[in-house]
């Protein structure tokens, strides 16, 4: 009892350490102040700073649900609020970037806020009620209202003066994504798409009037601008040559610089890197958080891997030199816990390459404790980025598998439509093939491999071991599926659209690709984990799944995070999260 007392301990401070090591990720500058939002106070809120890293402000005191860009243009950040304890119906607020009140844009109707973009006027957003979808305005006037009703699942992504632009399934075809133009002057929608079949997405207006977007209709996701007017398309060319050298797989985000110049963070491989008109600016390895941020001759970039948590860099544009603005270090007596961290592709069932991250951890032997990680979304992906969840498995002794299981982004939209129609198909055995690739090559102990996700890897995980039991020690799943039909059922309109979307409309397979189906098959331990207040992952489902195991006389433990939803945005709802579930890794594997 005293080892194990004193082991738990360990166990708690190690996770306290992690999860209190603040995150970054950067929205833009305005007004010679860079904006940032951090959870370096225990919540997720917005900050600011000067140039020189100085002058830091609290901008908002309550954690944040989403935010968009800064225009730099304007003084103020938009953001919504949850406003309902973790239900995700959200509201409209701002900030001025230099401080001062938050302020409530409008007394909209609480609603599910899924996309939204705001100019000198008004924001436009896409909300979800369990009657439908919608894209609204609310002006900075407090007044708002309803421009369209939508049919399907469409993501606003800029406006101004004259246009909404954003981009969805608007076709019906769950496998492409189309561009649409909202104008103001005829109220009028236009929906565009190059060539049927094809994925565009994440439009911008530039200055000249005309639309920058990412699309994949000649093969290969490339930048294209369209001219709304002339209906005319162009590829977009670079000066630079570092841009085609690097030949990215994948736009994470793009805008333009005030001489008429586009920056672009492009991805491969799960890594991400900055160019100024094809121009490649020198970055650490790994992946940047939310985007760069330009003022005089610098540009400012929250960047991290794997191993190094987020950092604020400044970065001469000129010398290309790197200062360091806010640092963040994990203590040695941790960090030297660290093994190896690296990017393999095995072969899955079909043949098909899966990527995977892997790291390795130096309080384990080889073959040792090995935890597959499968991340959510299922449209996610684990890149070299900071996760808590994987380090601290990493710190308290345990190698990570993290695959990129068909499915996952990053890896082209090809590689991303392949689960569509198939979910808890390919995917799954994906996960199976990156614990048998663990085996193999010696990380993982064949007798002590366990699977561990959130959400969509909650999901997996809980049929991973009905369907698969005699391969995992153990599972902890978060916020995970156990039936697709009921979760239908308890669903508002964009979860009821994003399900019909992720099945390709089978919803003859909800039944038989929900866990509660194969849940007498389950023999290894599970830890289930989840939040009270979840709309996207409803509580009720997965306590009828928690009634069948205690018939069936299984071994399982469940944890109930009360006033949490779905979204972790607390340091504390961290600690509720992960500490149970290495505390029931170290019991069972």
């Amino acid at each position: 009892m005293i080892t194990l007392s004193l082991d738990i301990t360990t166990i708690a401070r190690t996770l306290e350490v992690l999860v209190k090591i603040p995150l970054y990720a950067i929205l833009g500058e305005t007004q010679g102040r860079i904006a940032f939002i951090s959870t370096r106070e225990g919540v997720t809120s917005l900050w600011s700073m000067n140039y020189d890293g100085g002058d830091i402000k609290r901008l908002t005191r309550e954690p944040i649900a989403s935010v968009t860009p800064v225009k730099p243009e304007l003084p103020y950040i938009v953001f919504t609020k949850d406003v309902t304890r973790g239900r995700e119906l959200h509201r409209i607020f701002y900030v001025d970037i230099r401080g001062g009140k938050e302020e409530l844009i409008a007394e909209s109707e609480p609603m599910r806020i899924f996309s939204m973009s705001y100019d000198s006027k008004k924001v436009v957003f896409t909300g979800a009620t369990m009657k439908g979808l919608g894209m609204y305005q609310a002006r900075f006037t407090g007044s708002w209202e309803k421009l369209l009703d939508l049919k399907v699942a469409a993501f606003v992504t800029d406006v101004n003066d004259n246009y909404v632009v954003g981009f969805g399934n608007l076709r019906g075809d769950p496998r492409t994504y189309e561009l649409f133009i909202y104008s103001f002057k005829t109220n009028e929608v236009k929906v565009y798409t190059p060539k049927a079949g094809s994925i565009n997405k994440s439009p911008i207006l530039l200055k000249s009037g005309e639309v920058l977007f990412e699309s994949d209709f000649e093969g290969k996701n490339k930048l294209y601008v369209y001219n709304v007017e002339s209906n005319e398309i162009r590829e977009l060319r670079f000066n630079g040559e570092d841009y085609y050298k690097y030949s990215p797989t994948e736009h994470c985000i793009y805008g333009e610089l005030p001489d008429g110049r586009v920056w672009v963070v492009a991805k491969k491989n799960g890594r991400e890197k900055l160019f100024i008109d094809g121009y490649e600016v020198p970055t650490p390895e790994g992946v940047i958080h939310g985007l760069p941020a330009f003022g005089n001759d610098y540009v400012f970039i929250a960047a991290s891997n794997l191993v190094t948590p987020p950092r604020i860099l400044r970065i001469n544009l000129k010398t290309k030199e790197i200062t360091t603005l806010i640092d963040n270090r994990v203590p040695d007596d941790i960090a030297k816990t660290f093994g190896n961290r690296f990017f393999v592709k095995y072969k899955s069932f079909d043949g098909l390459e899966i990527p995977m991250y892997v790291i390795t951890s130096n309080k384990a032997p080889k073959p040792g404790p090995t935890i597959v990680f499968v991340h959510g979304g299922p449209w996610s992906e684990v890149a070299d980025a900071w996760r808590a969840m994987i380090i601290s498995l990493v710190a308290t002794g345990y190698h990570v598998l993290a695959p990129n299981f068909r499915g996952s982004t990053g890896y082209g939209e090809k590689f991303r439509t392949l689960d569509i129609g198939d979910p808890g198909g390919g995917d799954l055995e994906d996960v199976v093939y990156a614990a048998k690739w663990g085996i193999e090559n010696g990380i993982a102990d064949k007798d002590r491999t366990a699977i561990m996700g959130y959400s969509y890897g909650g999901y997996m995980t809980y049929l991973a071991l009905g369907k698969y039991p005699d391969i995992w020690k153990c599972g902890v799943a978060g916020a995970g599926i156990v039936d697709w039909e009921e979760m239908y059922e308890l669903s508002d309109a964009i979860f009821k659209k994003f399900m019909e979307i992720l099945f390709a409309g089978k919803k003859e397979l909800f039944r038989d690709r929900s866990p509660i189906k194969y849940v007498e098959n389950v023999k290894a331990p599970l830890c289930i984990i989840h939040p009270q207040n979840d709309t996207r992952t409803p509580l009720i489902p997965v306590i009828k799944y928690m009634t069948r195991l205690l018939a069936l006389g299984r071994t399982f433990e469940a944890h109930i995070i009360p006033d949490m939803g779905h979204i972790i945005s607390k340091v504390e709802d961290a600690v509720k999260i992960l500490l149970p579930a290495i505390v029931f890794l170290r019991k069972y594997l």
